[in-house]
């Protein structure tokens, strides 16, 4: 009787510490899909001539079975990528180059070492060419960009799905979306 008590007390243990590592996983999906999120807007007057502008960029995590994450994503404007390979077993493997500093002549390719993906949140870490190792954190979202004259006067809107994630560029963060492709 005893032993069945340790067995269901260590079964509740583990089935807690299960739900806890999915709460991590869910936290820290939802921490970063805020941190890419930005509202600006600006409002410039001179004379009788005034222009405003509004962008609001609004991210949302986007679940979905593994194996369909896989494939090209890369960002025009910084010439970032990253590909992805998701097999059926769960291993994920990828690679991909960094712009510094937002050229492209100056970046550095990586693979991605360790790399696993939990509901949106694809974790590992950067292997870069030269040895140098960064802890990797993204998130896959649908992206929506709303611009306008103000939060009033949307003029477009357009969401596209990719890959996001905070990079530390300089000292300062840079939010980084990866289109895919």
């Amino acid at each position: 009787m005893l032993r069945m008590s340790y067995a269901v007390a260590l079964a509740l243990v583990g089935a807690g510490a299960c739900d806890l590592s999915a709460q991590d996983f869910g936290y820290q999906s939802r921490e970063l899909v805020a941190a890419l999120d930005k509202t600006k807007y600006k409002k410039k007057e001179k004379a009788n001539v005034s222009i405003e502008l509004y962008v609001d960029i609004q991210n949302q995590a986007v679940v979905r079975d593994p194996v369909e994450y896989g494939g090209e994503y890369e960002s025009e404007e910084s010439g970032c990528r990253l590909s992805v390979q998701v097999e059926r077993d769960g291993t994920v493997t990828g690679s991909g180059f960094d712009a510094i500093d937002g050229e492209t002549d100056r970046g550095r390719n990586f693979v991605l070492k360790d790399a696993t993906i939990h509901g949106a949140l694809l974790a590992g870490i950067k292997l870069y060419e030269n040895g140098e190792q960064r802890k990797f954190e993204a998130v896959f979202v649908n992206r929506t960009v709303a611009w306008g004259r103000n939060r009033n006067e949307i003029t477009s809107r357009d969401t596209t799905f990719g890959v996001g994630y905070i990079e530390m560029v300089g000292g300062m963060e840079a939010r980084v979306f990866l289109e895919r492709r």
